[in-house]
């Protein structure tokens, strides 16, 4: 592993269970057993740092969830088990660094949508729309790059909206009041038949 991506790996982890505020250059000079001069070399400040280190968790991220996209049947059972597994996924997340990372989420957001390139990078679902047209479970006649924005968006207004966030939506409520009913209305009856399989008839959803 490269110097650069160990020290966002490390700073990644503590960010994540210590929340932005509580992680100094020091603290992770001294977890990295790395001299601080060295941090500085790759990071010109903490928030470089910081951005640089919740772009890469994203990164990180998307690859596992590309994994599922990629192993599952069809898109459908791809869009149920991130489903789940974001559900418990979000559940670990320590409330202060969920708080924290409001503040960064636009601006590391905003680096992804220069070109398609990085969009994908960035955007599992990206490639999740892609499958399923080819699938055809999602109308043929959609651009990906614009309903991908559109639910990146969404993302971010749910993370950022205080009137939102004064609501205290579950995220089940979340998924059933908003994504799902959206990804319904882009599906073929093909499509449909197989939300209705995975999100109606599954004991486990229900």
């Amino acid at each position: 592993m490269e110097t650069r991506e160990r020290i966002l790996a490390k700073a990644s982890e503590m960010l994540m269970s210590l929340g932005v505020r509580n992680v100094t250059m020091d603290a992770l000079s001294a977890s990295l057993g790395m001299s601080k001069r060295t941090i500085y070399e790759h990071f010109r400040d903490k928030e470089e740092l910081v951005i640089e280190s919740i772009r890469y968790m994203i990164i990180e991220h998307n690859k596992e969830l590309v994994k599922i996209i990629e192993s599952t049947e069809n898109v459908v059972e791809a869009i149920y088990q991130i489903t789940m597994r974001e559900e418990i996924h979000r559940r670990e997340f320590p409330k202060v660094f969920v708080e924290d990372i409001k503040k960064y989420f636009p601006i590391v957001q905003a680096t992804f949508y220069s070109g398609k390139d990085g969009l994908k990078q960035f955007s599992a679902s990206y490639t999740l729309l892609e499958k399923g047209l080819k699938e055809e479970i999602f109308r043929k006649d959609l651009r990906i790059d614009l309903v991908d924005n559109f639910i990146h968006e969404i993302i971010s207004m749910i993370h950022t909206s205080e009137r939102v966030r004064h609501l205290k939506p579950t995220d089940r409520e979340i998924a059933c009041s908003i994504f799902i009913p959206y990804l319904r209305g882009i599906c073929t009856m093909k499509g449909l038949k197989l939300m209705d399989k995975y999100f109606n008839e599954s004991s486990d959803y229900n």
